[in-house]
């Protein structure tokens, strides 16, 4: 029993030493602790597609696409989809057939994902953003409307020259 208690009172001690040594650098202590602060330098934009403000429809713009299809004469609409992502179509006024004659994405330069659509083309590379086009794959007009099919050859031959310096 004697030993016991020795072993108990020994367990005791040394929980008190342990506590003793870790509670010991939570106190105040007199010097003051300096606070020391990092500053960073900020880091720009590596690519347009990370800007919130980038608009595929103004960047287009800018190079010259709506000037471009404005010289068909064609009846035509650009559609935003979404940031990256800009449809051109002839006006078919037919909600089955919708008229894109062409789709504008962006992409980051190491990003290969447009290579899995089966009909693009590289527009061209700027500020860091490779700028595609994609060719519908099936006619999206009535090819009985002879004035459908001239506008949608116009617009096609535009968007299929088009490039962006």
């Amino acid at each position: 029993m004697r030993k016991n208690r020795l072993l108990s009172i020994a367990l005791v001690l040394m929980m008190t030493g342990i506590m003793a040594f870790a509670f010991a650098g939570c106190g105040e202590s007199e010097e003051p602790v300096q606070e020391t602060t990092q500053t960073t330098e900020e880091t720009t934009t590596v690519s347009l597609l990370e800007d919130p403000e980038f608009d595929i429809n103004v960047i287009l713009t800018n190079a010259g696409l709506q000037e471009a299809l404005d010289a068909t004469g064609a009846d035509y609409s650009i559609n935003k989809t979404s940031g990256t992502v800009c449809e051109v179509a002839i006006n078919t006024g037919s909600e089955e057939l919708d008229g894109v004659a062409g789709t504008f994405m962006a992409f980051s330069p190491d990003s290969s994902e447009y290579e899995a659509f089966p009909d693009y083309r590289i527009c061209g590379e700027k500020d860091g953003v490779v700028y595609v086009l994609l060719s519908p794959t099936d006619v999206r007009y009535d090819a009985n409307d002879p004035q459908q099919q001239e506008d949608y050859g116009k617009i096609s031959e535009v968007l299929n020259a088009f490039v962006i310096e």
